[in-house]
């Protein structure tokens, strides 16, 4: 694909998180799509693509994958070019980077293996996916770390948002096209950049499914979150059991450095997962129904939970 000279009107800042804002990214020619019954359906449909975040260690071998579908029933992409493109968050004069093209396959899914001699050093960095027919785009973002890094674990639906229900509204009222978004506790993004503010890596850690994944950034972005490496439900287990997925996920992570400092959840499947990890259950902040279950600390709203971790923090410098 040609790449063309920078296009300072393309670039929307807002179309990524906090202060995580890369160079401008290069204007894109369009050139075509292989099957021409892609092109019908991709100009009347909305695009939904994603990436998988990862955290991964500089020893760790680092697959690069992606999903491409359209739609509201998310119909695959199937054998189409898609470019990657990389940016290194680590580097005051960093610039985007051309990585390859790969074909998607039969579910829509491109997967790409960074060779042995493009070793990721310490650092966040940013992979970008474009679809060639059409110019459409995802975001993945790499996380490495090295030594031990404290991170504070945010489950999404019931702990963010103001109920679970507000996942099944906005899925419902997406099929009848109507833009419905999830409303969302008051103060809940200022507890969460309070904690970014502090120095903390954030880790939005839910249970919905992976084909939700672009949804869940444009929610979190259009709300103030702050940036934080998003993980899904890429497993075949059930949201009934979200605390075994989230469980072993967790355990993954501790084993690669990531040392945990709080976590905010639910539901009793959030507790159960948490506790998991030998963590102390003070350490575990659950709003709603289920507050304060199993020791748990309980969180009635995050206006006074703020106020509180903000009182706590004045009094370590005293």
């Amino acid at each position: 694909m040609e790449l063309l000279p920078y296009n300072n009107n393309a670039f929307i800042a807002h179309d990524y998180f906090y202060n995580l804002i890369p160079q401008k990214f290069p204007d894109i020619k369009k050139t075509y799509f292989r099957h021409w019954y892609n092109t019908l359906f991709t100009s009347s449909h909305k695009s939904h693509h994603n990436g998988f975040d990862l955290i991964v260690t500089e020893k760790d071998t680092i697959l690069i994958r992606g999903k491409f579908h359209y739609g509201d029933f998310r119909k695959d992409l199937e054998d189409e070019w898609v470019s990657i493109f990389m940016y290194d968050f680590n580097s005051p004069d960093s610039s985007w980077i051309y990585i390859t093209r790969i074909l998607t396959d039969n579910d829509g899914h491109i997967f790409y293996h960074l060779p042995e001699e493009t070793k990721l050093k310490k650092g966040l960095y940013l992979i970008k996916f474009v679809v060639e027919g059409d110019c459409t785009t995802a975001d993945m973002y790499i996380k490495i770390i090295k030594e031990k890094e404290d991170y504070v674990i945010f489950d999404i639906d019931g702990t963010l948002t103001i109920s679970d229900k507000e996942l099944i509204k906005e899925s419902f009222y997406e099929f009848l096209d109507v833009n419905y978004k999830p409303k969302a506790y008051i103060d809940s993004y200022n507890v969460v950049n309070f904690y970014k503010d502090k120095g903390y890596n954030i880790l939005y850690l839910t249970a919905r499914p992976s084909w939700l994944i672009s949804n869940t950034l444009k929610w979190l972005k259009e709300n103030n979150f702050p940036f934080g490496i998003l993980h899904t439900n890429e497993t075949a287990i059930p949201s009934s059991y979200a605390d075994i997925y989230k469980s072993i996920y967790l355990k993954s992570i501790v084993a690669k450095g990531v040392t945990i400092e709080s976590f905010y959840g639910n539901a009793l499947t959030d507790i159960s997962a948490y506790i998991s990890l030998d963590i102390s259950p003070e350490s575990i902040y659950i709003i709603g129904e289920h507050a304060g279950k199993s020791g748990t600390t309980p969180i009635s709203n995050y206006t006074d939970h703020l106020c509180k971790l903000i009182s706590e923090n004045k009094k370590r410098f005293l």
